[in-house]
């Protein structure tokens, strides 16, 4: 079976924290044990978060717990009328494990907070200051700034502290961090098996037996854990296949249509009216009007940048909010 990508993170400069600049169209659902904070440089997407949908666009900061479930996406309803490749979002994400600083506030290790966009808690100030401090601490990282360990990890310490007094959160005992965990696991399960049959007949009996539960149990689980339906998140995952083939040319509308899991064509073109207002041919056409400039080499059409291009993009960010 296919499974949901577990991200292990490597600290290669400063134990605990880590920071990344990230050219990103689609980066699947994906869980690691590190809180994030993302800061969007350019464009604008989708991120989904646990089991809500955030339109995200340039200058918003989010806030990620640890162990939840995520991923990334450019938004087809604002880009497909753009011919500008820089409407792919760029992020700079900063990870933090729970670890970090433990030896003084050991709290932080069974913290869980509310993932949210820290607009809806902090005050505008207040996000610009969270957001300059992390773009700064950024740039020394990958500069390499005189004294930048310790610069950063003031700085960190300072986004942690306004996180902890302005963003709603718990902190649980071991046992419910177990527990907690435990739950985390299922949710892996259960997106691990619809990612591997989504393709072709899936059926919510059979994710049922694997949980030992039963379909009318299972039913009601599974939309409190994810806010949809069974079928409405196997129609989302089938649509999110479709998108990631449409640039392909070399399929055919109809091909699409069943290596998307979608047995009836006709039906592929009511969810895409729904979704996005056009047939899949007029989002194609669409799309192709955009696609000229844009590189799509593998299969999350993501780019992580290099040292040099993250300082130039973290530099130009900073002249351009001064």
């Amino acid at each position: 079976m296919k499974q949901l990508d577990v991200e292990l993170i490597r600290y290669e400069k400063l134990k605990h924290i880590k920071f990344l600049v990230n050219r990103i169209q689609f980066r699947k659902e994906h869980i690691h044990n590190e809180f994030e904070i993302f800061i969007v440089l350019k464009g604008s997407g989708i991120a989904k978060i646990k089991n809500k949908s955030y339109t995200i666009k340039a200058g918003d900061a989010y806030l990620i717990n640890s162990g939840e479930v995520h991923s990334y996406m450019r938004d087809p309803l604002f880009t497909l009328d753009s011919e500008d490749v820089n409407d792919v979002p760029l992020f700079l994400f900063v990870q933090i494990s729970n670890h970090c600083l433990r030896e003084y506030f050991p709290q932080i290790r069974t913290t869980i907070f509310n993932s949210c966009n820290l607009r809806d808690y902090l005050s505008e100030e207040e996000v610009t200051n969270v957001v300059r401090l992390l773009v700064d601490s950024a740039k020394a990282y990958f500069i390499e700034e005189p004294l930048y360990q310790l610069n950063i990890l003031s700085n960190v310490a300072k986004v942690l502290a306004t996180c902890y007094k302005k963003v709603p959160h718990e902190i649980i005992s071991e046992a419910q961090k177990t527990s907690l965990k435990q739950k985390n696991l299922r949710v892996e399960r259960i997106i691990s098996y619809i990612d591997a049959n989504f393709e072709t007949q899936i059926r919510l009996q059979d994710l049922a037996e694997q949980e030992n539960l039963s379909p009318t149990h299972f039913s009601h689980l599974f939309t409190s854990l994810f806010g949809v339906t069974f079928q409405n998140y196997v129609n989302i995952k089938r649509m999110e296949q479709c998108i990631r083939l449409m640039p392909n040319k070399e399929k055919t509308l109809l091909e699409i249509s069943y290596e998307s899991g979608f047995s009836d064509p006709k039906y592929m073109n009511r969810m895409f009216i729904k979704h996005f207002g056009y047939t899949p041919k007029e989002y194609r056409k669409r799309l192709g009007m955009e696609q000229k400039e844009i590189s799509q080499s593998n299969e999350e059409f993501e780019n992580i940048y290099s040292i040099q291009d993250s300082i130039r993009v973290l530099e130009e960010y900073r002249k351009a909010h001064n």
